[in-house]
């Protein structure tokens, strides 16, 4: 993994959306609508933070 571009791995973290998903429907409960936010929070910021800056050259 350490040839992939940091973006491209944190958005294998959506890939948690599917078991959280799959849980869900299986038992109904909204509480775990909040792992689903989570996960999404989570993937977000990843993303934010491994964006590319603009660096200014002196």
């Amino acid at each position: 993994m350490s040839a992939s571009s940091p973006r491209i791995v944190t958005l294998l973290v959506l890939l948690g959306l599917a078991p959280v998903a799959y849980y869900m429907q299986g038992t109904g409960r909204s509480i775990v609508a909040l792992s689903l936010v989570s996960v999404v929070i989570i993937a977000a910021s990843l993303f934010w933070m491994t964006k590319p800056t603009e660096s200014k050259t002196v």
